[in-house]
């Protein structure tokens, strides 16, 4: 038996809507996006973002809209590649145009949607803008409608470069970031930095036009139909309830950030004006045989595959390249590091290979090679929104004023000082026993956890590189072409890990040898005895001195008695001026270096 209000609801439920077969088999979440546009309109043209006039509107009719802008930037009928294809319409619109215009994209299913609607021989290609490589220079227009988000910006303009002709256009018509927050990754390319790579790869802006009023509620627009078309979503292959709910939470992200000004909707045309000297990319594994050059060039001897691995493959790190006609002649690169920030995590990067070479090295200015890889670094990847939150690097004194002098770098946070020790005759402690560690096991893995974690707990008001298991083991135990030697001190009793510290032979004949203290693991209050006992281990290892560097913040925690020479290196980690991040002021003397968190020692 039906009440009321049973029927009310009733006649208010949405009527069942069809999965589209075609339509489903897109990625998640254009299945749903196609769909919802499909279900209310009766069919789907685009895949992009609308631009609403009036409250109520539609979805499809705010994209047509939004293409109509898009076609009014355009240059006159040319040759044109459009970046991401949706679902062909406007490729179709460009060829009724008389464009002669080619379609890529890396979904398949995007390319076997556009040849049914156009026809077998759709002027479609299954590539990504990085791979793609046909007529290369003779392009005089490339488009990208919120496809540019995809792809990382560097790329864009490597590639316009590459593919466009000298006074060829690029369009694009995207959301971008305008505002970096603190604590935010941001995955949306940041406007003002984009901005500065088109004009180093020879682009002039020409049209910006800022349609975030009319694009936003293109948001409010989907979260409304997903949950009007929510039981109807459920039947798509792969959408599920906690999928949806996901869905729901990143428009509501997505909400947020334009209405607190973080995201903008532009549409934006590019003209090259110049064919500049210096061209700038993302180093990649494929260059790695142009790295070995330039390094060879720069340091005198080469650098191994086997060591380029260990710093930059598999995410561990990232480089800019500068090419002058085809040849790498600059490199910025660094590591990632995991870090403490005055006691909260975050994610740095280590400074290492900076190299220029000697022909092209004397072009200081902003226009040179040198401060075209490190500004553009910085840019890519330090600073609030971006990858790494702080970075830290180990300059020399003259190596590091002409970035400061150009405003890259902002004062030092920390200076370099090398303290020297002599071998210590005495008496093992009752209490301490110290070993070392013959080989990497799953005991000791447990051990330099446990007196990481003990360390950790005593450098809430430091800037410290994390020193786990998982960074110990790499840095030290799976380094290519050196050797280190790890021991611990542990209680006698229970054999409980107290410390841990890192050694590294230096030189020196048999009684006269020197070490390099690289790492120590130690609660702070226990810093003074972890010395005391590597000076007593020398005496074992036909040691006479040993030496480490050091931050000089930490000199009264490793130097409290006086017992070490200590040398200025001249050696400066310089804070960041250049992109937005945290205050250099609440960095300056916090940081915990030594020798190990170098790539070089």
């Amino acid at each position: 038996m039906t009440g009321p209000n049973t029927l009310s609801a009733l006649a208010s439920a949405p009527a069942p809507m069809p999965v589209i077969a075609r339509l489903a088999e897109f990625s998640f979440p254009l299945n749903v996006y196609a769909h919802l546009i499909a279900w209310d309109d009766g069919a789907v043209d685009y895949l992009h973002y609308g631009l609403f006039a009036e409250a109520g509107e539609g979805g499809g009719r705010a994209q047509v809209r939004a293409s109509a802008a898009l076609m009014r930037v355009l240059p006159p009928p040319c040759r044109l590649l459009e970046i991401g294809i949706g679902l062909g319409t406007t490729l179709a619109r460009l060829q009724a145009m008389d464009y002669a215009v080619c379609g890529i994209t890396p979904d398949l299913s995007q390319i076997a949607e556009v040849r049914r609607r156009l026809g077998p021989n759709a002027p479609v290609r299954a590539s990504r803008l990085e791979d793609f490589e046909e007529n290369t220079g003779t392009w005089d227009a490339m488009l990208f409608q919120e496809s540019a988000q995809y792809i990382d910006a560097l790329d864009i303009f490597s590639k316009a470069s590459q593919l466009l002709r000298p006074d060829g256009t690029l369009v694009i018509m995207d959301e971008f970031a305008v505002l970096r927050r603190p604590g935010e990754r941001e995955n949306m390319h940041y406007w003002p930095h984009v901005q500065r790579w088109a004009e180093r790869a020879g682009f002039t802006l020409d049209h910006c036009e800022d349609l975030t009023q009319q694009a936003a509620p293109t948001i409010d627009w989907l979260s409304s139909r997903v949950a009007h078309h929510r039981s109807a979503l459920l039947n798509l292959p792969g959408v599920t309830d906690a999928t949806l709910d996901a869905l729901l939470v990143a428009l509501e992200g997505y909400r947020e950030k334009y209405a607190s000004g973080v995201y903008a909707y532009l549409l934006l045309r590019f003209t090259r004006q110049r064919l500049p000297r210096w061209q700038l990319g993302r180093i990649l594994p494929q260059h790695r045989e142009e790295v070995a050059t330039l390094f060879a060039a720069v340091f005198g001897h080469p650098i191994s595959p086997a060591l380029w691995d260990w710093k930059y493959a598999n995410g561990r790190g990232s480089a800019i390249g500068v090419w002058e006609q085809g040849r790498l002649v600059a490199h910025y690169g660094g590591m990632r590091r995991d870090a403490l920030l005055l006691g909260r995590p975050s994610v740095a990067f280590q400074a290492c290979d900076f190299m220029v070479e000697p022909a092209v090295r004397g072009t200081l200015s902003r226009q040179g090679p040198a401060f075209l890889a490190t500004a553009t670094f910085l840019e890519h990847e330090l600073g609030y929104g971006a990858p790494y939150e702080v970075g830290v690097g180990f300059p020399n004194l003259r190596a590091y004023r002409m970035p400061e002098r150009l405003g890259l770098y902002r004062g030092a946070l920390a200076r370099i000082v090398e303290l020297r020790w002599t071998a210590l005759s005495a008496r093992p402690s009752w209490r301490m026993q110290l070993r070392e560690a013959p080989a990497w096991t799953p005991q000791l893995r447990a051990e330099i956890e446990c007196c990481w974690q003990a360390m950790a707990a005593t450098l809430g008001e430091h800037a410290v590189g994390v020193r786990d298991a998982d960074y110990i083991e790499r840095r030290y135990c799976r380094h290519p072409d050196k050797n280190y030697r790890i021991f611990l001190l542990r209680t006698r009793l229970g054999q409980r890990p107290l410390a841990a510290f890192v050694l590294r032979a230096t030189g020196g004949e048999p009684g006269a040898a020197s070490y390099e203290l690289m790492d120590v693991l130690a609660p702070l209050e226990r810093v003074a005895e972890v010395v005391h006992q590597a000076r007593r281990l020398l005496v074992a290892l036909g040691g006479a001195v040993f030496t480490a560097w050091l931050s000089d913040a930490l000199l009264p925690v490793f130097n409290a008695n006086g017992a070490a020479a200590v040398q200025d290196l001249d050696v400066i980690v310089p804070g960041n001026g250049w992109t937005q991040g945290p205050a250099h002021e609440t960095l300056v003397g916090r940081w915990w270096l030594m020798g190990g968190d170098t790539d070089f020692r």
